[in-house]
């Protein structure tokens, strides 16, 4: 098999706080950043794509050194070489930390192909759009932030830990089953 595509959303590596804030079940956050770690490295290979879409760390004071340090050792801890970040709100918007991956921007549209051999576009954004490009022609829209606190919308899906079980999705199966789903107006 050639390389995968996978997605995640909101882990917020390092922040004691998303361990009772979202109710994860881990008891700090080292135990949270071993087991998120370990679950990408099942799933990720080191030549497949890996689109985190935000809050990749807690609030990080990307001005101290030792944050920045222990940052990048997270990060090198997951063997995937191509992460590709679409920024969150507690993501630095800085050249140093956008260095990190193999890209990192505010949003991100590809195409995927769908189960039928067609092609559809898959808008990925950090925050929940209820409208997006092409939504009534069947695109589909990934996004995080929400942990799980907003109902799903047509063909949109939260893709983040807290409603993935703790681990990435293929990008494959997460567009097969947005597919099935019906087209719906906006909001």
């Amino acid at each position: 098999m050639g390389r995968r595509r996978w997605v995640i959303a909101d882990t917020h590596f390092g922040e004691d706080a998303a361990v009772t804030t979202f109710r994860r079940p881990f008891g700090d956050a080292r135990e949270m950043d071993d087991r998120l770690v370990e679950a990408i490295n099942e799933r990720v290979g080191r030549g497949d794509e890996l689109l985190h879409l935000g809050d990749v760390f807690g609030a990080i004071d990307w001005e101290s050194r030792g944050a920045r340090d222990d940052a990048r050792r997270l990060r090198d801890r997951i063997r995937c070489r191509r992460v590709r970040l679409v920024l969150g709100n507690k993501d630095p918007d800085r050249r140093s930390f956008r260095g990190m991956f193999r890209s990192a921007e505010h949003f991100r549209s590809l195409r995927a192909e769908l189960p039928d051999g067609t092609r559809a576009r898959v808008v990925c954004c950090h925050y929940p759009l209820r409208q997006w490009r092409g939504m009534m022609d069947g695109a589909l829209h990934l996004h995080g932030h929400v942990h799980g606190s907003l109902a799903a919308h047509g063909r949109s899906m939260a893709v983040g830990i807290d409603c993935t079980a703790f681990a990435p999705l293929a990008l494959d199966e997460v567009v097969a089953a947005l597919a099935a789903r019906p087209v719906q107006p906006p909001l």
